[in-house]
Parts: structure tokens; C-alpha cells; sequence
């Protein structure tokens, strides 16, 4: 099926869907296009389940603040992480999924506007619409490392996979990550950021689960729990958002296919200047 044609909605269990798989990821993507084996069209489903963690991600600014952000954002990307690696057979130690996983730091306030800064994230929960961009912000950046990690599986330059992969090919990996989606990755967040804007109730419900997940994970994890039954329920909550989300991103090739472009002059760059 072509990709523009994709339904919005599969009605796949998210949870039994892998990430992945043995099918690229990429919008009209196909694998097998030898004699040998018939084209497989990319897998949506499993597109689909990285929106979702990208939507997850981008309800940092609207946890309570007994949560703080960045504990919540790292759950959410270790836990994409770790499917991801399971799903194309990385076998990612825990220093590397932690390393791949980590959100991208804060730059530092300057003190004279931390009392502004602190107003604005108590009102970010009571008014949601201070959080908008932020919001789409690391949704964008969480959607993006899993959709990169995923494409750097399949890079031979990337060399990834065990047992050729190395310590500095993993940090190869993410400092090429971090300069795509600061290149290549503000599109993305206009396009996440429009749906977001109208859903402030609903993502608000979201992120009081998503609190509860955190305050309940072993102390030290750093991931959700496969079996807490937090995806399920956020999945359930969050389908018709995710959907159009997901539909919206399938059928844009150019970010998508720029970010990958980017991706790949970035990791270039670290391999030569490696060598």
C-alpha cells in the first residue's frame, strides 16, 4: 500500500506490536525488492508506537511537580530504547541504552531570570498553553531518537550491531543524533506541536498517569516497567491523538527523509573525525 494511503488507525495492540521488526521503519520504506524475496511495505504499527513514546515525552512540562521532567523524559526514551534493541537485535548494554536514552541537557539559566523561569513552570500545569512549545519540543526529540536509532540500525556506517560495535560508535551514534534534530529537527516540532495545542485536557490526564508510573518505578530503573501496564493505559487514552499524530508523520517524507539526510552527514563527520 502506498504510504499516503496508510490508514491513521490499525487497530494493532501496541503492545504486541516490536519496533521495527525486520522491516525499515521509514515512510514507503520497503525491504526485499530482490528476486528472491517480494517488497514489504514499512511497518505503521510499529511507526505508530514511536509517536506514542514521542507523545510521552512531551508531557514533561505538564507533570506535577512532585516529577520532575527529565527523570520522566529518560523513563520514557530508555524504555524506547530497550525495545529497540530487542527488536533489531542490538543488544544494547545498559551504559549504551542509558547513553542513547539520556534526553539532551538544558542549556543553563542566566540567574537573573531563574525567578521567571520557575514562575513559568508552575503555571505550565494549571495553564497548559505556556507549555505548548516545550511540550512539542521534547516530543519531537524523543519521536526523533527512536526514529534515528532505528535508522542507524540499518547503516552499515553505523555499525551498531554486535559483534563490530564499539563504545565509540555508540557515541557516534548519539552526537550525530543531537546535531540532526538540532539541524533538521524543528520541522518536526511544528508539525507535533499543531495537535498538541488543542489536546491540553487529555495530555493533562496523560501526564498524571505517566507521574504515577515514575513514582512507582523501582528506585535507580530508569525505565518504564514492561509490565506496570502503563503503555496500555496511555495508549488506550491517547489513540485518536497518536493516530493523527502518526498519520500526519507518515505522510511527510521531507522532514523525515531531511532529519535521516542530516543524520547521516552528521555521523560522517564523527567517523572522520574519529579516523
Amino acid at each position: 500500500m502506498a504510504n499516503e494511503d496508510r490508514p491513521g488507525s490499525t487497530g494493532d495492540l501496541l503492545d504486541e506490536t516490536g519496533i521495527g521488526r525486520s522491516i525499515e521503519l521509514r515512510p514507503g520504506g520497503q525491504l526485499g525488492e530482490g528476486e528472491s524475496e517480494p517488497p514489504v511495505d514499512a511497518d505503521f504499527p510499529a511507526f505508530r508506537r514511536l509517536v506514542l513514546f514521542g507523545v510521552l515525552g512531551g508531557l514533561g512540562p505538564l507533570l506535577p511537580g512532585s516529577v520532575g521532567e527529565g527523570a520522566a523524559v529518560e523513563a520514557v526514551c530508555t524504555r524506547m530504547v530497550t525495545e529497540l534493541s530487542g527488536s533489531r537485535d542490538l543488544s544494547l548494554q545498559p551504559a549504551e541504552i542509558r547513553l542513547l536514552a539520556a534526553p539532551e541537557d538544558v542549556p543553563p539559566v542566566q540567574p537573573a531570570l531563574i525567578p521567571l523561569v520557575r514562575l513559568h513552570r508552575l503555571l505550565r500545569r494549571p495553564f497548559p498553553s505556556l507549555a505548548g512549545r516545550d511540550g512539542a519540543r521534547r516530543s519531537a526529540e524523543v519521536f526523533g531518537r527512536g526514529y534515528l536509532l532505528l535508522h542507524a540500525a540499518g547503516l552499515e556506517m553505523a555499525e551498531l550491531h554486535p559483534p563490530d560495535r564499539t563504545a565509540a560508535h555508540v557515541r557516534q551514534v548519539r552526537a550525530a543524533t543531537d546535531q540532526a534534530l538540532r539541524a533538521a529537527g524543528r520541522p518536526l516540532e511544528g508539525l507535533i506541536g499543531r495537535h498538541l495545542r488543542g489536546s491540553a485536557p487529555l495530555l493533562r490526564r496523560a501526564a498524571d498517569l505517566l507521574a504515577d508510573a515514575v513514582r512507582r518505578a523501582a528506585p535507580g530503573a530508569g525505565a518504564l516497567s514492561a509490565g506496570s501496564g502503563v503503555l496500555n493505559a496511555e495508549s488506550r487514552l491517547l489513540d485518536g491523538l497518536v493516530d493523527r499524530i502518526a498519520a500526519m508523520l507518515w505522510n511527510d517524507g521531507e522532514s523525515l527523509g531531511g532529519l535521516a539526510r542530516s543524520f547521516e552527514a552528521e555521523l560522517a563527520r564523527e567517523r572522520a573525525g574519529y579516523n
